[in-house]
């Protein structure tokens, strides 16, 4: 018994010193979404806002000209007025907490929150991340009409930016095996190839950029990548088809289940397969097959999709009637 103890003990310290280890690997982990696939969430947001909750737009555009970085997110909607510049705002705010890194604003653990999905489940029981953290305390200030309005406008991109994050699946899961001994770092660590002697990429850039229209400057017929998407998305995927649960509960509680969603996502669809085969070396990086490349694709579109609604419904509780606005429906 007293052998067993011992073991049990060694286990705990050396499971603690993991812990230790992989956040300290963490605090430089990449953040989730390419910038502009970011943008297409904060224009799905802001459309599904305009078009049923006008006065939630007019409350947001009351508190964010007290952003401290609020004169170069206007400088992007240059020559544009009303809603439209408003929108264009919303586009860019959505990727700001991508673009303050080195800053005194930035927080790099708060874009993500993992489990472990794949390998050695049993000795990671540890999240790495604070994104439930990070929504509750920004959700918090954005509801608190009484809180400083600057702090309510940092709220405000920080909760657009962190539920776009959740929605994408290796931003909830990612695996620990004898090749990833600490984890594959939300898939950082972990190489494929997406063509017969393509360059190689890491799967979490693979996730994060799927949706990115392959073009130098991030353009397609003279528009970004999230004015190519933002209009396509809703048309495939427009609220009355929307294809994930509806949940209850208060903001914080649903924000824990849609982290729920993603981190089974990460395990049905972003380890399995080819994916499974990724290697620590990029020279290595296995090919994945078309047909994984397809499902990927489409999963990205639907969760892209599905944060510019859940983002507009968040806005909409903290600042307007309370109420969200998603189907009961959960056909997909």
């Amino acid at each position: 018994m007293r052998a067993l103890c011992g073991r049990t003990a060694n286990m705990s310290i050396h499971v603690k010193l993991l812990a230790v280890l992989s956040a300290c690997f963490f605090s430089a982990s990449a953040s989730a979404w390419s910038e502009e696939t970011h943008m297409t969430t904060g224009a799905i947001a802001f459309d599904d806002l305009a078009a049923n909750d006008p006065d939630v737009i007019a409350e947001l555009e009351q508190i964010l000209p007290a952003h401290p970085h609020y004169h170069e997110l206007a400088a992007r909607a240059a020559g544009l007025t009303g809603r439209n510049r408003t929108r264009k705002i919303f586009e860019w705010l959505a990727r700001w907490p991508d673009d303050i890194n080195g800053t005194e604003y930035e927080h790099r653990d708060w874009h993500y929150e993992l489990r472990v999905v794949s390998g050695r489940t049993w000795l990671w029981p540890f999240r790495n991340g604070n994104a439930s953290y990070a929504f509750n305390l920004n959700y918090d200030s954005l509801a608190d009409r009484n809180a400083p309005a600057r702090d309510r406008a940092i709220a405000i991109g920080w909760l657009i930016h962190i539920i776009g994050d959740i929605q994408q699946p290796l931003h909830a899961g990612h695996q620990m095996t004898g090749d990833f001994w600490l984890t594959d770092e939300a898939g950082s660590l972990a190489f494929v190839r997406k063509a017969e002697g393509g360059e190689p990429t890491n799967l979490h850039n693979y996730w994060d950029q799927i949706l990115d229209i392959p073009n130098a400057d991030g353009k397609v017929e003279g528009d970004r990548t999230s004015q190519y998407w933002s209009n396509r998305l809703v048309t495939l995927w427009p609220r009355e088809r929307f294809g994930w649960p509806v949940y209850s509960g208060t903001p914080q509680e649903q924000f824990g289940q849609w982290l729920d969603e993603s981190l089974h996502l990460a395990r049905l669809v972003g380890y399995t397969g080819n994916y499974l085969m990724a290697s620590s070396e990029a020279e290595n990086a296995p090919l994945v097959s078309a047909q994984e490349i397809h499902v990927a694709r489409e999963l990205a579109k639907s969760r892209v999709t599905t944060g510019g609604y859940r983002i507009a419904d968040v806005l909409r509780m903290a600042v307007g009637s309370g109420e969200t606005k998603l189907s009961t429906s959960s056909t997909s």
